[in-house]
């Protein structure tokens, strides 16, 4: 468990999804399903498939909808940091590719990856807002770029029914006279759900020149989604309790509850245990599905944008990774 100081500001945000929505009724017909299939049992409408593109375009686009919106221009940043599960390459990394696309090819701005899976920007955000406080750099760009649409499992409608791509940035600057900042943060893993929730192929753990079926196979998403919620429903009524304790708040002190936006079986289960208003609790998980790293940023983009985080008030960010691992941060935005 950890605190930081405050005076780190969320410049802006910004979040991108390709191409026009695709419903569920498409996905019940792919998967084989009865129209409405989708929609009923996993509560989602709609979601973005990238029909071309790569991940760090999309990461690109998100993030100049963010330098737009704090009037900064790209050559301003003193670092990108990409905080994605799945990278479109594994060399050279993601950031990289993102740098390129911000026209910052040839100024040597340093950049970053950082991966926690699912939480990955809360990961980057916690990491870097140290150094951010240390006065090593000034501003940063946190961007989450995901395309799951690519590695779905269509046999299996609680995995291909419940993903949508998507990007979505966040720009970090430290600001000494502004009242905003982390207040707590926390993470905590257990590796005995390692296996609930992977892809096993795209390292080295599968060798495609000795075993190319294992590595098509593994390339797969695969999910055991009970287990994996089993795993983090006993640890999390505690998990939250220790990081509002933390933060020396309650919940009915909390502005708006940012969740990873896992599925619509997930955000119940947060409604149901943390008792607050539904208003409270920021649910776009219908419109976009999940979106992996970038479902909490998208999340969070959207309460800014909707008005429902506001310069002053206390934000929560929840969520869950492969792992399985459990994250936090209360922040005043």
């Amino acid at each position: 468990m950890i605190q930081t100081q405050t005076g780190l500001r969320i410049a802006a945000t910004g979040a991108w999804r390709p191409g026009a929505p695709i419903l569920s009724t498409v996905i019940d017909q792919r998967a084989g399903l009865a129209p409405g299939t989708c929609e009923q049992r996993l509560g989602i409408r709609q979601r973005h498939f990238a029909t071309d593109g790569n991940p760090s375009l999309m990461a690109a686009a998100a993030a100049r909808i963010a330098l737009d919106t704090a009037g900064w221009r790209p050559e301003e940043l003193d670092l990108v940091v990409s905080a994605s599960a799945v990278m479109e390459q594994w060399i050279p990394t993601q950031a990289v590719l993102v740098q390129q696309h911000l026209g910052l090819a040839k100024r040597g701005t340093p950049v970053l990856d950082i991966n926690a899976t699912c939480l990955s920007f809360l990961a980057a955000l916690d990491t870097i807002s140290y150094a951010v406080a240390a006065g090593r750099y000034r501003r940063v760009l946190i961007v989450s770029a995901e395309m799951p649409s690519r590695a779905l499992d269509w046999s299996d409608i609680d995995i291909c029914g419940n993903f949508g791509d998507g990007a979505a940035a966040v720009l970090l600057e430290r600001d000494e006279h502004a009242p905003s900042g982390i207040l707590a943060a926390a993470f905590e893993t257990y590796s005995d759900g390692a296996r609930l929730c992977e892809i096993r192929a795209g390292g080295t753990a599968v060798d495609l020149r000795h075993d190319p079926a294992a590595t098509q196979a593994g390339a797969i998403f695969q999910m055991d989604g009970g287990g994996a919620y089993r795993l983090a429903a006993r640890h999390f009524p505690r998990f939250l309790k220790t990081l509002l304790a933390k933060a020396r708040l309650s919940l009915e002190q909390i502005a708006a509850i940012i969740p990873h936006q896992a599925s619509a079986g997930a955000l119940d289960h947060l409604r149901r245990l943390s008792g607050v208003p539904r208003d409270k609790l920021v649910d776009i998980f219908s419109q976009s599905g999940n979106q992996v790293a970038a479902s909490l940023p998208s999340a969070l983009d959207h309460a800014v944008r909707s008005g429902r985080l506001r310069r002053g008030d206390t934000a929560l960010l929840l969520g869950t990774a492969a792992g399985i691992t459990l994250g936090g941060m209360v922040l005043r935005y």
